[in-house]
């Protein structure tokens, strides 16, 4: 089982981005590959593997979902696939210390390659997080004091044609804590949102990603919990840099959670929320 240059490039999909279902992995192989349905031939060849083991896993918890007889299957690596970028060195997914639960990987994987996918279609240069950690010859975690960082889910930018670049770091909260702590030490997205501030005023993006930018995009599994985080936002001391926090709900992720039927194209072609308006991103 020898993969193909189409195959590496849906290796390099899923080291991008992560876990993604079945019709991304078409979307973003296309130009490389034929329909669908040879693609899921492909992808089943690669999970049975051969004498040398498969290149690709089906996450057990996938199954877990209470639509997942009616869904794509989604893949994510097995060692063998690692192996083979690692050795065209192109292997480029870095270990962020605590792995996020399933739901959240798969969550942040489809916003992030859904970002990509509807980039190409609009003829917007899609700049990943590799491309801007490499270039810059920096992790993504930015430090924010000896002992503490800020790692966003995803980091990526956008270049306009004749227009400029945006860059964009990316939250995926699905409303599992809390938006202030009301117990000690407990994780609560509060925090993160000071950790934001804080680098937004300091423009410490600049030093460590490289970036002359950012924009800080929050996806979550409903508009009420939206809403709520832009009335925190509102009510801290933030100034102008309130309104470079941008908001979307994605239900699809919500408690009774599904792959998405199709790319989540309102990433890109419908309005954010702020504190003040709306907002698209599809153009500078």
């Amino acid at each position: 089982m020898i993969p193909t240059e189409a195959d590496i490039r849906l290796f390099e999909a899923i080291d991008r981005h992560g876990p993604l279902p079945t019709h991304y992995l078409h979307e973003l192989t296309r130009h490389a590959r034929g329909n669908l349905a040879n693609l899921k031939f492909r992808l089943t060849h690669f999970y049975n593997g051969d004498a040398h083991g498969p290149y690709l896993a089906r996450p057990q918890q996938q199954f877990a979902s209470f639509h997942a007889r009616y869904q794509h299957l989604v893949y994510d690596f097995a060692p063998r696939a690692k192996l083979a970028l690692a050795e065209r060195g192109t292997l480029v997914r870095q270990p962020q210390g605590r792995a996020a639960p399933f739901v959240h990987q798969l969550m942040q994987a489809c916003v992030g390659a859904s970002f990509e996918i509807k980039a190409s279609d609009h003829g917007i240069c899609y700049i990943s997080r590799s491309e801007i950690l490499a270039k810059a010859a920096a992790d993504l975690a930015l430090p924010l004091s000896a002992n503490r960082s800020l790692i966003p889910d995803d980091l990526f930018g956008l270049e306009y044609p004749g227009a400029g670049y945006r860059f964009f770091a990316v939250e995926i909260d699905r409303n599992t804590e809390s938006i202030e702590r009301s117990i000690s030490g407990q994780t609560s997205f509060g925090r993160k949102i000071a950790a934001y501030l804080h680098i937004l005023r300091t423009r410490a993006y600049r030093t460590h990603w490289g970036i002359p930018n950012l924009t800080v995009l929050t996806v979550t599994t409903n508009r009420t919990h939206a809403a709520n985080i832009i009335e925190y936002i509102r009510a801290q001391d933030a100034g102008p840099f309130a309104e470079r926090f941008l908001f979307q709900a994605e239900p699809s992720f919500g408690a009774n959670w599904r792959v998405p039927s199709d790319v989540l194209s309102g990433v890109l072609t419908e309005e954010w929320r702020t504190i003040a308006d709306a907002r698209r991103i599809d153009a500078p």
